[in-house]
């Protein structure tokens, strides 16, 4: 019995010291669409998100985050371990061609769990693929700073 708990406790301490995480934004130089705020409203945010995750996960997989996050949630799985991967828009302000300042959204992957090396991939792909898409939709403007 001694022998059990042990393992079990030994194999928790394991997990808990190889669990990664990771985040890349489109505004600090480590993913994407470096700079940018894109001009959009909350529904084509939310719809651009949804079509990037679809294209790495399969739709019955993907959760929807809750509030006062915007964004959708899925899992990874390499071998027996598992990574929690969001992708998430966050309200920015920003400065257009013109040097006005607008509001739009910034967004952001990030991964954790015990599958860095399905996880870190699947975010980069996330990433350029909803940068992308806003880049063909929407107008960009220059990053000034994140909205509460």
């Amino acid at each position: 019995m001694k022998y059990i708990v042990k393992l079990i406790t030994l194999s928790i301490l394991s997990l808990s010291l190889f669990s990664c995480s990771g985040t890349i934004n489109s505004v600090d130089g480590k993913g994407e669409g470096i700079g940018h705020v894109y001009i959009v409203s909350e529904a084509i945010a939310k719809r651009l998100m949804m079509a990037a995750m679809k294209s790495q996960f399969n739709p019955s997989d993907i959760k929807v985050l809750v509030a006062p996050k915007l964004g959708f949630s899925s899992k990874v799985q390499y071998g027996i371990d598992k990574d929690t991967v969001e992708l998430v828009a966050l309200k920015a302000n920003g400065v257009n061609r013109e040097g006005n300042n607008v509001n739009g959204y910034v967004f952001s992957a990030e991964h954790h769990g015990t599958a860095p090396a399905a996880g870190s991939p699947t975010i980069d792909r996330l990433l350029a693929h909803v940068v992308k898409d806003a880049e063909a939709l929407g107008s960009t403007a220059k990053f000034s700073q994140l909205i509460n």
